[in-house]
């Protein structure tokens, strides 16, 4: 992956080649090809009509009774396959991938007189043959069997991933670890629209599992079309409306069968928008959410000193709202696909430390996300089309104390907030009583405020030519990112005598198109503006992101050869300190001046990728991959503040951000082969991988002087210096339906190694540390977790089979794993904070805490009459009810003791408490943090309601 020092002239000169077919990357499509030939004596059949029904796409065969359809959204369809003297064909449930050809061979019979139509099904792929990586497929019907729900989830089931369980809660977005990635290398994709925050990284969208038509998987290698992920890309396409009408209605609940408060309620309508025309149609989805504890621990609530012993965790609680809508048009010249996907999501996060008395106080979030995506797709002739995906994407989060909330000025001011006891001040431990909880009235001293607004245009250009399919594209992503997070408490203090403009400044905010009124409210500003006299003004940030790519893929029979090279450009426009060293040199040595900063300079980075194809024998096939990968670091990361630069003129040793980070980079290997076992009823994968990931961002030592040859100061914050490799292999067998069951096993060994394992991960060491040196230590990440399976049983009847078992489905899956590394230290005092913990007593990440095993279970039974369907079901999360270990003591290995409390420090701190046995019992209660455990067993009853015209 090689740099471009002029990245300005290398983009203008590659979208200038590429300016007359400019149109999306990020719009998936697939292809269908195949041979028609006469049943009997298999001769090609010239001129034989394939048509893809409810759409415009089809073709002919040609002289050898070859066909190929281009630019298919991926999804099933219906494909109807005609020819004059022979029966008419329809094969149902074909299904097309994103960047993968689908082959579909159809074998018409010869008659004499006209009959009907015969209708077959399409067999479900055992894999995707056609991929030179590891692409993984999930459709409507596939999601709805298994019994957990969100897209995190189903893809934590694959080969390759760990998530720790219960990660993001019923109501949330979990992490996953994709091949040793950390948790924001993983890209999502909805409708042609990228979900991440370019803030964080994390994924903000969340789709209801009946709006989505599929879930593409992809790892190892993705083609040169797809960008900003080190890990994995996530590929969902929303449902289209169908050409007849169809409403669907569901209800799940756990009111009557636990403490949790689950309920969940689903609708959806489908069909043409004026009836009878299938050429323009609709999709709708509405889901409603509400969660009395939203993140339950398998141990509950227990502090007996005030006699709680519950199963659900207080102010836990969530409401989230989902809303997915989609038209389709048809038309003679073009057909347009518009989409919008909004997700809403408020509620309270469980603080142990606050559970006993001021669980009230607990954050409050509130999360807004809204995508939109309108694509245009043109086929120039069967074999040359293009397509341009515009999307629009809006994010808003706020999150701070649970009572106060937005009301800032409250938190520390004692005629507005009586419980604390001086202007600016918390409320501590309960020293009174037992002095291990956090007394009533503390406030939670964070508040956070952020928006962002992302225009997105992706185009590209596809052209069949002979074997080549050749793509060309690129796209750009225009970002307005508003941001705040400070402690408000602190607002309280010199109340009197200062402005709150003042006091804000003096609270260092981290900040950037947000300033505060004289009414202590949030205005957004647009212009940075920075003067004592007049005021100040911190503008949003606006970065801008563009690619281009082009890649040819060959296929020769069954030989794929993909070949492709990316292009990716960062133009952050952020200001940064154009000395760290001396970073008031070049003005006022006791301020920041315009000289001090400098722009940093756009980048443009070069991946190349290759993958292939071919099949060893009948039944076998084998693939590799290359290739080089790039993701822009979290913008969070990147821009700095003035007020954050004011602590390296106020202090030392503290925590600053000054913007000095560039994008991480990961070169990435996999080989693998594809076995079909017995006649076409099994298969087996089995795939090994390797990453080398280089310059990964991590917290760092800087060294500073406040003037030439003054004294040598530090302060730590974010740097491009981390390292890793991860290598294993997976292992996975799918077993078609034999005598009603279905199985799927995936398993996967690997060791993921490096020097960090987040951006923040090195901060203690690196604070703690007395010569400032950051130790470079190769060891195991903290999500390598060696061993990894899920096994998945599916029994599925059909109508009058079975007798009183008909039309049933039953879905049970069992997932395990080894235990997760972790650090051991000598102690662990729980009250003096993890800035004060004990040293450590053995090698980085050298002990690793105890495996899981998990089985979840969903019954179904159908009911049908004439066009209606009713369908009950039981959906139980965690079977076993078994206390699974997700996070242990580092000083013990336990996940229920740190030992302190019978350490010589523990026991003195016990006898200086009010009361001893109070202290003991609350010390006790304490350390059985739910966050160390996973989820408890969740019994919950549902009912599908369905009417299709």
């Amino acid at each position: 992956m090689k740099k471009i020092l002029k990245p300005h002239y290398i983009l203008f000169f590659f979208f200038s080649l590429m300016a007359p077919v400019l149109v999306s990357a990020q719009s998936a499509v697939g292809k269908l090809q195949g041979k028609i030939t006469d049943s009997e004596t298999g001769e090609a059949l010239i001129g034989a009509t394939i048509l893809i029904q409810s759409t415009q796409s089809g073709a002919a065969t040609n002289l050898d009774g070859e066909y190929a359809i281009l630019n298919i959204p991926p999804g099933n369809y219906t494909v109807r396959v005609s020819y004059l003297g022979y029966q008419t064909q329809v094969v149902e449930g074909v299904r097309v991938v994103s960047g993968i050809t689908k082959d579909l061979d159809v074998k018409l019979k010869a008659t004499g007189v006209e009959v009907g139509e015969v209708v077959v099904t399409a067999d479900r792929p055992l894999f995707e043959a056609k991929s030179t990586h590891t692409v993984k497929v999930y459709d409507t019907k596939e999601v709805s069997q298994i019994p957990v729900r969100g897209v995190e989830r189903v893809v934590s089931l694959q080969a390759g991933v760990v998530s720790a369980e219960g990660s993001g809660g019923v109501d949330g977005n979990s992490t996953v670890n994709i091949r040793g990635g950390r948790g924001t290398e993983v890209l999502y994709i909805v409708d042609g629209v990228p979900q991440n925050s370019t803030l964080t990284g994390e994924n903000r969208s969340q789709v209801s599992d009946r709006a989505i038509e599929q879930i593409s998987f992809e790892v190892g290698g993705y083609e040169a079309k797809y960008g900003q992920a080190q890990s994995g890309i996530v590929n969902i396409t929303t449902r289209s409306g169908s050409p007849k009408y169809s409403v669907y209605g569901e209800a799940v609940t756990s009111s009557f069968t636990d403490d949790f408060g689950y309920n969940q309620y689903t609708a959806t309508l489908s069909g043409p928008i004026v009836p009878e025309n299938a050429r323009h149609t609709v999709f709708l989805s509405a889901e409603r959410g509400f969660f009395a504890d939203a993140d339950p621990s398998a141990v509950g609530l227990n502090i007996p000193s005030i006699g709680v012993n519950s199963t659900s965790l207080p102010n836990n609680s969530s409401q989230v709202w989902r809303y997915t809508g989609k038209t389709f048009h048809n038309l003679d010249f073009l057909t347009a696909r518009f989409s919008v996907n909004i997700n809403q999501r408020k509620g309270r996060e469980y603080t142990h430390s606050y559970a006993k008395w001021n669980s009230h106080h607990s954050p409050r979030f509130e999360d807004n996300n809204t995508s939109m995506s309108l694509r245009l797709s043109k086929d120039f002739s069967t074999s040359t089309f293009f397509n341009l995906n515009v999307g629009y994407k809006q994010f808003s989060r706020e999150r701070g104390d649970g009572y106060w909330f937005d009301n800032i000025l409250a938190y520390g001011d004692t005629s507005l907030n009586p419980e604390i006891r001086l202007q600016g001040t918390n409320i501590g431990r309960d020293d009174s009583k037992s002095g291990v909880f956090f007394d009533k009235g503390r406030v939670f001293n964070s508040y956070q405020k952020q928006a962002s607004n992302t225009l997105t245009f992706d185009a590209d250009f596809f052209s069949q030519q002979d074997e080549h399919l050749l793509e060309i594209g690129g796209g750009a992503w225009m970002d307005k990112i508003r941001y705040l997070s400070f402690g408000p408490l602190g607002l309280g203090i010199d109340k009197g005598t200062k402005s709150i403009d003042a006091r804000f400044r003096e609270r260092n905010p981290f900040t950037y198109g947000y300033w505060i009124d004289n009414n202590g409210e949030f205005r957004e500003t647009d212009e940075d503006e920075i003067d004592d006299s007049t005021g100040y003004n911190i503008g949003p940030r606006s970065p801008l992101i563009a690619y281009g790519y082009i890649q040819d893929r060959y296929e020769l029979k069954d030989l794929v050869l993909n070949i492709g090279v990316r292009l990716d450009y960062l133009d952050s426009k952020a200001d940064v300190l154009r000395d760290e060293a001396l970073p008031f040199g070049f003005g006022d040595p006791s301020k920041y001046d315009a000289a001090d900063f400098k722009k940093v300079p756009a980048e443009v980075f070069v991946s190349p990728r290759i993958g292939f194809g071919f099949p060893v024998t009948a039944s076998t096939v084998f693939h590799a991959q290359w290739g080089k990968f790039i993701q822009n670091p979290r913008l969070l990361d990147l821009y700095t503040t003035p007020f954050d630069l004011q602590d390296l003129i106020r202090d030392n040793n503290l925590p600053v951000n000054t913007g000095h980070v560039s994008p991480e980079r990961t070169t990435q290997y996999e080989v693998g082969f594809r076995q079909v076992l017995g006649d076409n009823n099994a298969a087996l994968n089995l795939t090994a991988f390797y990453k080398n990931t280089q310059q990964l961002t991590n917290t760092t030592t800087r060294f500073y002087q406040r003037q030439l040859g003054g004294q040598t100061l530090r302060y730590y914050g974010p740097s491009n210096f981390d390292f890793g490799t991860v290598k294993g292999l997976a292992f996975s067998l799918d077993i078609r339906r034999m005598s009603y069951f279905t199985t799927s096993v995936n398993y996967t060994i690997s060791v993921s190694e490096g020097t960090g394992s987040s951006t923040s991960s090195s901060t203690t060491a690196t604070f703690r540390n007395a010569d400032g040196e950051v130790p470079i230590v190769i060891a195991p990440l903290d999500f390598d977790q060696r061993h990894t399976g899920t096994i998945n049983v599916g029994f599925v009847t059909g109508k009058n089979e079975l007798g009183v078992l008909e039309n049933v489905s039953m879905n049970v899956l069992a997932s395990f794993n080894s235990g997760r590394p972790y650090t051991p230290l000598e102690t662990q005092d729980l009250l003096a904070g993890s800035s004060n913990y004990g040293d450590t007593k053995g090698y980085v990440n050298s002990a690793y805490g105890p495996g899981n095993f998990l089985v979840n279970l969903k019954l179904e039974k159908s009911f049908s009459y004439e066009n209606f369907s009713i369908v009950p079901y039981l959906w139980v999360e965690n079977v076993f009810d078994a206390d699974n270990v997700v996070d242990v003591y580092r000083s013990t290995g336990s996940p229920y003791t740190t030992g302190w409390l019978q350490s010589a420090p523990g026991q003195a701190a016990m006898q200086s408490s009010p009361n001893p046995d109070d202290f003991a019992s609350d010390f006790k209660a304490f350390e059985r943090d739910p966050a160390n455990f996973g989820i408890p067993r969740q019994i919950r009853l549902g009912l599908k309601i369905g009417f299709d015209q």
